[in-house]
């Protein structure tokens, strides 16, 4: 479906990009650029210069989606209270039916432009199989919190038009689950999947 370079945590934007590449489409960028605040509020000296400063940064933007067929997204979650009885936390990203919405303005708050992301792997996503003494480790780690971010992998398979705006579909890799209270990224743990969810 798509090339082997991989996007990491893209802005709205270039994931809108993203979506017109793979759909063959040309974004409007002279019709964007001209809508950039920038662009209206430059006077007639400049405003010539500033729209073909504008109309490159969204061209390259563009181009630098090429050959994308690999995403790597930030995705906050929270871990469930421990299970004991299947020995591991739930998280509440990647549940099935979840999708991942990106919304950009390149016009103007009436004409937003949306993609969305669903993930198409088979079965379970988001259980985290822990012995109690490694869960409770987890949790001290993360300074008692239950928020945690999940830096995730994935492949796209797929791209469709709906009414609301473009819908990708990617095979999850896995992710990586990381605490952020410090600022500083910690390493939890992690989860990878074949393709089929297992």
């Amino acid at each position: 479906m798509a090339g082997r370079h991989e996007l990491a945590h893209p802005e709205d934007l270039q994931m809108v990009m993203l979506a017109y590449r793979l759909e063959g489409r040309q974004p409007p960028f002279a019709e964007w650029a001209a809508a950039q605040p920038g662009v209206r509020m430059a006077n007639e000296f400049e405003r010539a210069d500033v729209l073909r400063a504008e109309e490159e940064r969204l061209r390259a933007v563009y181009d630098g989606t090429e050959g994308v067929g690999l995403l790597r997204l930030n995705v906050r979650a929270a871990l469930s209270e421990y299970d004991g009885g299947r020995g591991g936390y739930y998280l509440t990203a990647f549940t099935p039916g979840s999708v991942l919405t990106f919304t950009a303005y390149p016009v103007d708050r009436a004409h937003p432009e949306r993609v969305s992301v669903r993930v198409d792997n088979q079965g379970e996503l988001n259980f985290w199989p822990l012995d109690a003494a490694t869960a409770r480790d987890v949790l001290d780690r993360n300074g008692g919190l239950r928020n945690v971010v999940l830096d995730a992998r994935m492949r796209i398979t797929g791209i469709s038009r709906r009414s609301d705006g473009s819908a990708l579909s990617a095979t999850l890799l896995g992710y990586t689950i990381t605490s952020d209270r410090h600022g500083q990224p910690v390493v939890l743990g992690e989860l990878r999947f074949d393709g089929n969810g297992g």
